[in-house]
């Protein structure tokens, strides 16, 4: 100890310069460890989160590409090629993403349809290793022949 004479009658007493107190190389090492722990956790987050949202993204045009099938084919006329053949598939590349489009055109009993109705689904799914983008985005709508007929409760003349 090294005394500090300020008034005469008083001691101060400081402490020793060699004495200092501080972190030592051990605690630097584990808190640089925890720290690198916490960032790995937060990169495999960000991994995640960029693999999702690029899996949503194809869903969304999976879905996309499905309803402008569905509209188109609801344009179609009844007695058409196209509403005539039981099932296509074809490939369609969208943003540089290509999509399986399974188009099926269903006239029997056996899925719902009849003479006068037809059940149409297409399915769309993306050609994608991304695990989150491999089911396929399915819509389905009934489309009836024209007919001319009668309002409800009108009779005929």
């Amino acid at each position: 100890m090294i005394a500090n004479h300020k008034k005469p009658g008083t001691v101060v007493e400081r402490p020793d310069e060699n004495n200092e107190q501080g972190f030592t190389l051990l605690e630097t090492s584990i808190a640089l460890i925890v720290m690198m722990v916490v960032t790995l956790a937060t990169g495999s987050l960000f991994v995640y989160a960029v693999n999702y949202n690029s899996g949503s993204g194809d869903r969304s045009a999976a879905l996309a590409i499905a309803q402008q099938r569905i509209e188109r084919l609801r344009r179609t006329p009844y007695d058409d090629d196209l509403l005539s053949t039981a099932s296509a598939t074809e490939t369609v590349v969208n943003s540089g993403r290509s999509y399986t489009v399974v188009t099926t055109v269903c006239w029997d009993s056996s899925c719902g349809g009849s003479d006068t109705l037809k059940v149409i689904t297409i399915s769309v799914t993306p050609v994608s290793a991304n695990q989150w983008a491999n089911a396929p985005a399915t819509v389905t709508t009934q489309r009836t022949a024209p007919s001319v007929g009668l309002y409800a409760g009108v009779s005929a003349l």
